[in-house]
C-alpha cells in the first residue's frame, strides 16, 4: 500500500510539471467496484489529475486501489454416489477460498455539457483505457457444493489431489468509457461522482496454471469524491 501511495505521488507530480495549461484539477474520494456475476462491492479509493485542453474537453488520469475481498471459486468436482441403488451418480463441485484486489490506472477524454470544467453543474462523459493489476490468492481450505445430503455420499478420495494453494498477479488491459455529473462552488472546488464500465481484453497471470475463474472481465466502478481547482 504504501508503494501505490508514492508512485500516486510520483505520478501527480510528473503530470502537473508536464501540464502545458495554467490550470489543473487534482481530486479523490472513495470508489466502489462491482463485478459483473459477483454480488459482493469492492471498496477503496481513488485519486486522480485532470487537465483542461479547453473549457469544455479535458484530459484525465485516475488511479484507484480497491481492498482485498474474499471468496470462493468453483476449483472443481468430485462424484457423489446415490444412497438409493437405483440412483444415479451426480457431481459435486468443489469450491476453494480465495482473495483478491484491484490497482486500476486509467485514463482519457472527458467532454462536458451544460457547463464547462470549472463553472457550475455539469455532466460529463469520455472514453478511457484502464491497466487493471490484480493480486489475487487461493489457500488449501475448500467446501463442497450444495447437493442433497440426505440422497448422497461424496467420494471422499478428492482431498488427495487438491492442492495446496497459490499466488499469482494478473495484468489486463481494459476499454470502457466515462459518465458523471459535477458542482463546481467557486473558489472551493467541485464534488464528483461517475460511473466507469469497463471490458478487460486479456489476462496475463504470473503463474500460467493460475486459476482465471478467479477474476471477471466485465466490471465497473463508481467513484465519488472531491476536485479542487489550481491556478498559476
Amino acid at each position: 500500500m504504501v508503494r501505490i501511495m508514492r508512485l500516486i505521488g510520483f505520478l501527480i507530480v510528473a503530470f502537473v510539471s508536464t501540464s502545458l495549461t495554467a490550470q489543473i484539477g487534482i481530486g479523490g474520494g472513495m470508489s466502489t467496484l462491482f463485478e459483473f456475476g459477483n454480488r459482493r462491492p469492492f471498496v477503496g479509493l481513488n485519486l486522480h489529475v485532470e487537465s483542461p485542453r479547453n473549457n469544455d474537453v479535458t484530459f484525465y488520469g485516475r488511479m484507484t486501489y480497491q481492498f482485498k475481498q474474499n471468496g470462493f471459486f468453483d476449483y472443481g468436482v468430485t462424484n457423489a454416489q446415490p444412497i438409493n441403488p437405483l440412483g444415479a451418480t451426480i457431481q459435486v463441485p468443489i469450491q476453494a477460498a480465495y482473495s483478491i484486489n484491484y490497482f486500476i490506472i486509467d485514463g482519457g477524454s472527458r467532454y462536458y455539457l451544460i457547463n464547462g470544467f470549472d463553472e457550475g453543474f455539469s455532466l460529463y462523459g469520455g472514453t478511457n483505457v484502464g491497466l487493471i493489476i490484480n493480486s489475487a490468492s487461493y489457500n488449501d481450505k475448500y467446501k463442497l457444493g450444495n447437493y442433497d445430503q440426505s440422497s448422497y455420499v461424496v467420494d471422499q478420495t478428492y482431498q488427495s489431489y487438491l492442492p495446496e494453494g497459490s499466488r499469482s498477479t494478473f495484468i489486463r488491459l481494459a476499454l470502457g468509457f466515462t459518465g458523471g455529473a459535477k458542482y463546481t462552488i467557486p473558489g472551493v472546488g467541485s464534488v464528483y461522482v461517475d460511473l466507469n464500465p469497463y471490458l478487460s481484453l486479456f489476462g496475463i497471470p504470473s503463474k500460467d496454471d493460475f486459476p482465471r475463474e478467479i477474476y471477471r472481465q466485465v466490471f465497473f466502478n463508481i467513484n465519488v469524491g472531491f476536485r479542487k481547482e489550481l491556478y498559476w
